[in-house]
């Protein structure tokens, strides 16, 4: 009897849990000699609110996110990416938005639904910008380096400027296939740097060394990918 009622009680728990989703862009926008180029992608994010009691033991809402990193092209086929990952705390696309929006939103749970009702739009602090990279060689990709936005014209050359990188919540369907479409080896390697020359402790790794292919695109759209190549 007693585990029929703790049975009962669980599912009643689980069964009060809500889920939520919406489509978010991320826009970069990058001056090169007085001309502005612009890049973006979409990805969307879920979110299940913990149910009251995983909730009462300390734990927080699920999030999850599936698409790729934004990207702008400049002249000469040069790149710069913004990526999904390896950037400041709460800067990837799982949670970012309710970082830049927060002040939009309520207190509570009720925010999640707040959010993906909206179609807000605002430019990201840049104190608060993805980590920014691009390839030396787009056809190499261990020639990733990681960019300073504030001084793009050191790897990029005078007149290069990332004016700002805007978040829009919208209904534009998710971007698929723009990254391995610029870069050729993706779906082919396992990793940027060759493993053979990675350190053998993390904390040796220089930044560029800790970039992976999932920073790139999530791991449930490469892992199909990758099964399909």
């Amino acid at each position: 009897m007693i585990g029929l009622l703790v049975l009962g009680t669980l599912g009643y728990c689980y069964g009060a849990s809500s889920s939520y989703s919406w489509n978010q862009k991320m826009t970069l926008e990058v001056e090169v000699d007085g001309q502005l180029y612009t890049g973006s992608s979409v990805v969307t994010v879920s979110v299940r609110d913990s149910d009251p009691l995983t909730k009462g033991l300390g734990f927080s809402s699920q999030f999850g996110a599936r698409g790729e990193a934004a990207f702008v092209e400049l002249p000469n086929q040069r790149y710069l990416f913004a990526l999904l990952g390896g950037g400041p705390p709460d800067s990837g696309p799982k949670t970012n938005a309710i970082n830049i929006f927060k002040h939009e939103l309520p207190e509570g749970d009720e925010r999640f639904a707040v959010l993906a009702k909206s179609r807000w739009k605002k430019e990201i602090p840049r104190s608060h910008y993805p980590l920014l990279v691009t390839f030396t060689d787009i056809t190499d990709p261990s020639t990733v380096k990681v960019i300073a936005p504030n001084n793009l014209m050191t790897t990029f050359g005078s007149g290069v400027l990332l004016r700002r990188i805007m978040l829009e919540i919208t209904e534009e369907p998710v971007t698929e296939g723009k990254v391995e479409g610029v870069l050729g080896w993706f779906l082919k390697v396992d990793s940027l740097t060759p493993r053979e020359k990675q350190p053998r402790l993390a904390k040796d790794q220089t930044p560029e060394q800790k970039i992976g292919l999932l920073d790139f695109m999530d791991w449930k759209t490469y892992g199909d990918k990758k099964n399909n190549t």
